[in-house]
């Protein structure tokens, strides 16, 4: 995929990065603050690092806010979330729709110029499932699982809230720090277990946790799309991915046929969709809406190669 911008942004900016210990957040924080921009960091996993612009913050208390600083922001890039589908849905929904409302608030009063949601694909529901799902397919309304449901929510108040902002949606992110696909099919590769269901010749989209800060901040330059966009940087088959992961695991690839699916019985329900859904159908989303938008603000990130993301991503489960 082919984006383009121009090589340097055009002025330092003070950036709000929530869920900063995180993949993604860290990934993008990091890259903002090597470029010379202003972070001020928002994590709540660990101990905040002063000396890194960090603060710990709960967006769930209601005086969540007494730790981050006043003043104007010219961005908040909003990452934090609760992925884990174990935890209670009260909680799921107080991080990922309650925690966006707090920000959104907070934003306001600080004169954001654009709210950056990390949102997800899987706002699409079970059509995230599949190809060519751009940014027109269905957005989930009702049924859904309660971590679809809280990030489909937090779009709508985003779009609601009068603050200029683009929604980006994640396909699956893989590199250093990725706690699902990787593991999965990394495990599967070294224990024999990986499965696939039918050739695995569909399309798949990714992420690489390289690449999250490069394009991060090219939207920057590029402002507010006041929209949604599938936020990717490569398309690919799924086999093509299972071939690079085996090269960098240094392990044959052999796929098994899908087995029974007693996993979902085990509680591991979303590895095995995973491999299933993602052999049998793919998971496709062009991102030519966001190649359009970085194009009209001409800008042009250097990306690094998928390979790279499989790599590290590898490397950091020895």
């Amino acid at each position: 995929m082919r984006l383009w911008y121009t090589d340097a942004m055009t002025s330092a900016r003070r950036v709000v990065v929530t869920g900063a210990d995180g993949c993604v957040g860290s990934a993008i924080a990091g890259h903002l603050r090597a470029a010379g921009h202003q972070v001020i960091a928002q994590v709540f996993g660990r101990e905040a690092d002063a000396s890194m612009g960090e603060v710990r913050v709960d967006l769930t208390k209601e005086d969540f806010a007494s730790a981050l600083p006043r003043g104007p922001v010219d961005a908040i890039i909003h990452t934090a979330g609760m992925v884990n589908p174990r935890v209670p849905n009260s909680v799921m929904f107080a991080v990922n729709t309650g925690g966006t409302e707090k920000m959104l608030a907070w934003g306001a009063q600080q004169g954001c110029g654009h709210f950056v949601q990390i949102s997800s694909v899987s706002v699409y529901g079970a059509r995230a499932l599949g190809q060519a799902r751009t940014e027109q397919t269905h957005r989930i309304r009702y049924a859904a699982l309660a971590y679809a449901r809280s990030k489909a929510l937090a779009e709508q108040r985003i779009e609601k809230a009068g603050l200029p902002y683009t929604l980006l949606r994640l396909p699956m992110v893989i590199g250093r720090g990725d706690v699902f696909t990787s593991p999965v099919i990394v495990g599967g590769l070294r224990a024999g277990t990986l499965f696939v269901s039918g050739d695995g010749n569909v399309q798949a989209t990714m992420i690489g946790v390289p690449n999250l800060g490069v394009l991060t901040e090219a939207l920057l330059a590029a402002g507010p799309a006041n929209a949604p966009l599938n936020f990717a940087d490569h398309h690919l088959t799924w086999h093509e991915l299972l071939v690079a992961y085996a090269e960098a695991a240094g392990v044959p690839l052999t796929p098994r046929r899908p087995p029974l699916p007693l996993d979902v019985l085990r509680g591991r329900a979303s590895e095995y969709f995973l491999l299933y859904g993602m052999s049998r159908f793919g998971g496709h989303f062009p991102t030519d809406a966001l190649t359009a938008h970085l194009a009209r603000a001409g800008q042009a990130p250097t990306l690094n190669d998928w390979r790279v993301a499989v790599r590290d991503a590898v490397e950091s489960l020895r």
